[in-house]
């Protein structure tokens, strides 16, 4: 039988258990409590998605909720895989959600979905009228798009979208909430009451109870708006407007509901909650009536809730010995004598329920303690402060010697005081971490080998640096000599010679042009900039004033050939921020190749403006480029005509070069060209240059978890 003190404790752990079993949906919030955060890298896919193919604008419109059609009852979408075109309302647009990922909602009256845009993409405006192709994905529980093609039809990025008031309904699993599962990716609006709110890594979480569901209001930390819920406390009723999503690693995809705030607006307090309100009436009746009948309601009550008790007890009583870690009851001032014992401590150290030997002894702490000392002084921690944790080895009736970790608290109860103690076998872990220490050290010792590897590819990234420095000048000083010599000769020389000067200055203007394209190209590729190369610094500059100049360097040749170069800007001036040598030397290949390439038409170079970024384009009628190059286009010393029978000069270095200056810059060029009909190439650059990368820490920095 358990002593006193253990029934004591049974009877507050039953009554607990009665006052917790009186808020629904307590144990479910405990048992499928959702990680908060959001996906940055695994995803449950259904199916693997496949690359998305080039746009088809003219094929049939598809609603949006025919792609979660679930046939087979498995909650992944049938439509998965599938190449499809649709077209909709952006709920959330580009950043509203979250900054670090281009992730945006649409929706279109049949359903919502979720869009992940590849990388450097352009925004896309909440409000906006979209068309989108792309193949049919599934993760996390919803249905989605990956790197789809978008094209927006019109925009009205001011007006504040409706959002649907979602009502409680009947759930599959029993009770009822908000049918979020049905409305996955689309604006809407929840209330419920406020359970939970935590700063996590990623951002801010409340948790709240709307009807029996428990839904996640989770709001990005990396967003344009920060939303913090500063004045929302545990116990508010709220009003929830947003995006609802679901984040569900694992079928059946039904356990983790959010809803996603777009702006700090949407979270607010609603007044007083319906369950309160219901919950004071029946409280009032039920008062009327005890009133009413309380004699005879008061005798039935206290048999139901004795024999309620008496159920509690057996039912603790029965955990207590079903527990596997050892679970006893300590008599500190007899010197740590064990007065009760669940059956694990027993079995472990071969005693009765009441803690007695075989003999009758009682069982003292220190006597089964493999170090006497070690097990008084924990006992003597219990008796001053009231709890004491640690780590005992203890010897077990098979003559093991295992580690426990012990916790001891006091528990004062109408019969006494009690000191509790629950003892966990740690064996297994004292092996980890013994073998944790031995993986840092070594790790320790790979870090200080790859740092040394670090210092000496610095040496050699610096004497690169300096190979380059060098010989930029001694090749293009003798040139530049040879180059100035031959001017004198074409314009001194006479006529029988002066077709040999011509072929000197312009075998040797193309010569420095291919070494500084072959010296400008290896300088992109110096990593660190050892030498302190600071062509490509970037500073406030006037972007039609640096392209008008370098599209002003070759009117001369376009005159030659007899064809019209011109130039256009939407604006007088533009001003960016980033390197104008780096700006004038990507025009200046793309207009020269535009140049080169055309024999006759014209040729158009013209600047766009935005409020995030400028866009070059250089547009030409000429030769224009096969479909099967445009895979090599910017690979160094590749062109389409090559060998003995090309037919155009060069090395192949400009658009490579072009390219690598453009990543430098932060931006993305595109080519749109056909054989025969010419070429339009685009350069998209951000207003201003992103700044250099840091260098890397000293230690490897740990991965942020997704979820807290």
């Amino acid at each position: 039988m358990l002593c006193r003190p253990v029934r004591a404790l049974v009877r507050l752990g039953a009554a607990a258990a009665v006052l917790v079993g009186l808020l629904p949906g307590a144990a479910q919030a405990q048992a499928r409590r959702a990680p908060t955060g959001a996906p940055a890298g695994s995803a449950a896919l259904a199916a693997p998605p496949r690359a998305t193919p080039p746009p088809n604008w003219g094929r049939g419109l598809e609603a949006i909720g025919t792609l979660r059609a679930d046939a087979d009852r498995d909650r992944v979408p049938d439509r998965v895989g599938a190449e499809v075109l649709v077209a909709g309302r952006v709920t959330a647009g580009t950043g509203i959600v979250r900054a670090d990922v281009a992730e945006v909602y649409i929706q279109d009256g049949t359903g919502g979905l979720r869009l992940l845009l590849p990388p450097r993409s352009p925004p896309v405006l909440t409000g906006d009228s979209v068309l989108v192709h792309g193949i049919v994905a599934f993760r996390y529980g919803m249905a989605e798009m990956q790197a789809p093609n978008v094209r927006v039809v019109s925009g009205t990025p001011t007006r504040r979208l409706d959002a649907a008031r979602l009502p409680d309904v009947a759930l599959p699993s029993g009770g009822s909430g908000p049918d979020i599962e049905g409305h996955e990716a689309e604006l809407v609006e929840i209330r419920g009451t406020v359970l939970q709110s935590d700063s996590v890594a990623t951002g801010r979480l409340l948790l709240i109870l709307s009807g029996t569901r428990l839904v996640q209001v989770f709001a990005y930390g990396m967003r344009a708006a920060p939303v913090r819920f500063g004045r929302i406390a545990v116990g508010d009723y709220v009003r929830v407007r947003g995006v609802a999503a679901q984040h569900d690693l694992a079928p059946p995809y039904d356990a983790s509901y959010v809803v996603y705030p777009l702006d700090a607006a949407d979270v607010a307090r609603a007044g007083i909650p319906p369950k309160v309100i219901r919950t004071a009436v029946v409280v009032v009746a039920a008062f009327l009536l005890v009133a009413l009948l309380w004699a005879a309601l008061l005798r039935r009550e206290v048999r139901r809730r004795t024999t309620a008790l008496r159920a509690s007890e057996d039912r603790y009583v029965h955990l207590f010995n079903a527990a596997a870690d050892l679970v006893f009851v300590l008599d500190v001032p007899r010197g740590g004598a064990l007065t009760a014992a669940n059956r694990a401590t027993q079995r472990a150290f071969g005693i009765d329920a009441d803690g007695r030997r075989p003999d009758g002894s009682p069982l003292l702490l220190a006597d089964v303690a493999d170090d006497p000392g070690v097990a008084e002084r924990y006992l003597k921690v219990a008796d001053t402060t009231g709890t004491a944790t640690g780590v005992l080895d203890l010897r077990c009736t098979d003559g093991r010697v295992v580690p426990y970790e012990i916790a001891t608290r006091r528990l004062d109860t109408s019969d006494g005081t009690a000191h509790v103690s629950v003892a966990r076998d740690v064996h297994d872990r004292r092996l980890y971490e013994n073998g944790l220490v031995e993986a840092m050290e070594t790790a320790q010792a790979a870090r200080s080998a790859a740092e040394r590897a670090r210092a000496a590819a610095e040496d050699a990234d610096r004497f690169k640096g300096t190979i380059f420095t060098n010989l930029s000048h001694e090749l293009r000083t003798p040139l530049t000599a040879i180059l100035g010599y031959a001017d004198i000769l074409c314009e001194e020389a006479p006529p029988d010679l002066a077709e040999y000067a011509n072929t000197i200055r312009e075998g040797g203007t193309r010569l420095l042009q291919t070494l500084n394209d072959v010296l400008d190209l290896a300088r992109l590729d110096h990593v660190g900039g050892a030498t302190g190369d600071d062509t490509f610094a970037a500073v406030t500059l006037d972007a039609v004033a640096v392209v008008r100049a370098a599209v002003a360097s070759h009117v001369a040749a376009a005159a030659e050939k007899g064809l019209p170069l011109r130039f256009g800007a939407d604006a007088p001036r533009v001003d960016v921020v980033h390197a104008p040598e780096a700006l004038g030397r990507v025009v200046s290949i793309l207009v020269d190749n535009a140049v080169k390439f055309t024999a006759r038409g014209e040729v158009r170079v013209s600047l766009h403006s935005a409020p995030d970024y400028v866009a070059l384009r250089v547009q030409d009628t000429g030769v224009g480029i096969s479909e099967a190059f445009l895979a090599d286009l910017y690979e160094p010393f590749r062109q389409e005509s090559d060998g003995h029978d090309r037919g155009y000069e060069g090395t192949g270095l400009g658009l490579t070069l072009a390219r690598r200056l453009v990543d430098r810059m932060g931006g993305e060029i595109r080519v749109w060209s056909r054989r025969g009909e010419g070429s339009l190439f685009e350069v998209a650059l951000p207003r201003t240059a992103p700044l250099p990368a840091p260098s890397p820490p000293d230690a490897v920095a740990r991965p942020e978890p997704v979820f807290a």
